[in-house]
């Protein structure tokens, strides 16, 4: 009998090996694999191209190869214009930090007027809308050399304000959405709103874009598809003065319309109710 359990015993651990080797290779299969960066790739190239791999490997294992890379090709371009618009540009009311080294004295908060200018201290005036800070603290190093040696200038945006899209309708947070870029994304704009309400007729948001001669261009968005089942093909791209609209479900209109009737009876079958009680 124990000749029988150490004969048993040795035949599973000689079974045993292929499959722990084969789970060792499985754990380091992504190592072996894996391309040395090289020094010249930017951290942003990096970051596309693990986003993108993980886009692709998700989307296949729910749909298959070949539907996974012509939804991913599809989706590609809305996945990196947040990437590709994220610099941001100086506007009127734009609250900056300035501060040269071993220079107090010409240091500090200034506020970009609707000239798109700043009243800087000791130089004059300094045209900054229009350009971003590391262009404005080239500006500002080139005015300082009249005046200072070597200076050493950083700026930093303090406020962002000049840049806003608007969120309006059936939304937690309706009203302005202070912008951080040039861009910004549909779905981003939503979560800044802290998102649709039930009340929201998800599936027939308008996107609103005026346009330079006046009129507004108007598009179609079904919300529900963009952040419930992740169709980035409805993450349009709004720009500074667009809105997005969530207008109520037909439920929602009929409870407001009721509710100025529905109100004043229960409150007087609750009044009738207290004085039969006396």
């Amino acid at each position: 009998m124990k000749k029988n359990m150490k004969n048993l015993i040795i035949l599973m651990q000689v079974a045993a090996v292929p499959v722990f080797a084969g789970l060792a290779h499985a754990q380091n299969f992504g190592l072996i694999n894996q391309q040395p960066t090289t020094q010249n790739q930017s951290a942003t190239e990096s970051h596309t191209a693990a986003t993108e791999s993980h886009a692709v490997t998700s989307t296949q294992r729910t749909y298959g190869q070949g539907a996974a890379m012509r939804a991913y090709e599809a989706a590609r371009p809305y996945m990196a214009s947040d990437i590709a618009n994220s610099h941001y540009t100086l506007g009127p009311n734009d609250v900056l930090t300035i501060t040269v080294q071993r220079h107090p004295e010409v240091s500090g908060k200034y506020i970009i007027n609707m000239e798109g200018k700043i009243q800087f201290d000791f130089v004059g005036d300094i045209v900054l809308s229009g350009m971003t800070k590391d262009e404005a603290a080239k500006v500002v190093i080139k005015r300082l050399q009249k005046y200072i040696i070597k200076p050493d200038v950083t700026v930093v945006i303090t406020e962002y304000n000049s840049k806003v899209v608007y969120v309006v309708g059936e939304v937690g947070a309706p009203g302005k959405i202070y912008m951080r870029s040039d861009t910004m994304s549909l779905r981003d704009a939503l979560l800044a709103a802290n998102l649709p309400q039930l009340t929201a007729a998800t599936d027939k948001a308008t996107l609103f874009t005026p346009s330079a001669n006046g009129d507004v261009v108007l598009k179609k968005v079904n919300v529900y598809n963009l952040l419930f089942k992740g169709d980035l093909r409805e993450n349009y791209i709004m720009k500074p003065g667009d809105t997005i609209y969530l207008p109520p479900t037909l439920w929602a209109k009929i409870a407001r319309f009721l509710n100025p009737i529905t109100q004043p009876i229960g409150q007087a079958a609750g009044s009738a109710a207290a004085v039969a009680a006396i």
